[in-house]
């Protein structure tokens, strides 16, 4: 008889280590798990849209901001004339984003600085005066540019 409750209390201890030891391994595991999830998590991805309507014309712009990198679309949908539709892809700085904008206009392709503020609810759309730049239309003076067009911010379809 003691001979089996001898067995018994090194069985309880024996698994009771082995026990131990797989908490420690799972505990392990877990941390493992977590710092991959936070390594690959990185910059946090905000995807915002905007529309601007004058009359029957409408300006629409998505940006998809991951860090400081901004990418995204730009539409220019003027009634009864000729659209510009295009990408955008630039960086923010601050609420500044500077974005080139590939487009194409009455079949041609074209490429542009564009100058955004981004303020709560309203994304500003500078303008002034351009020149081209080895193919590239750039403000020719961004201290003097101004508010061209306001945009404000609507669900994205």
């Amino acid at each position: 008889m003691k001979k089996i409750v001898l067995q018994l209390s090194f069985m309880m201890i024996l698994g009771a280590c082995q026990s131990k030891n797989t908490e420690s391994t799972t505990t392990s595991t877990n941390n493992a798990n977590t710092d991959t999830l936070v390594a690959a998590t990185g910059p946090v991805t905000e995807t915002l849209c905007f529309e601007e309507k004058v009359g029957k014309d409408i300006t629409t712009v998505k940006l998809i901001i991951k860090g400081n990198s901004v990418s995204g679309n730009m539409e220019w949908l003027p009634w009864e004339k000729d659209r510009a539709t295009g990408t955008l892809k630039g960086q923010k700085n601050g609420n500044e984003i500077i974005a080139d904008y590939d487009y194409m206009i009455e079949g041609v392709n074209q490429s542009e600085e564009k100058i955004f503020i981004l303020e709560g609810d309203k994304l500003s759309v500078k303008s002034g005066e351009l020149e081209d730049k080895n193919g590239k239309l750039v403000m020719k003076n961004p201290a003097k540019a101004v508010i061209g067009q306001v945009l404000t911010k609507v669900a994205c379809k």
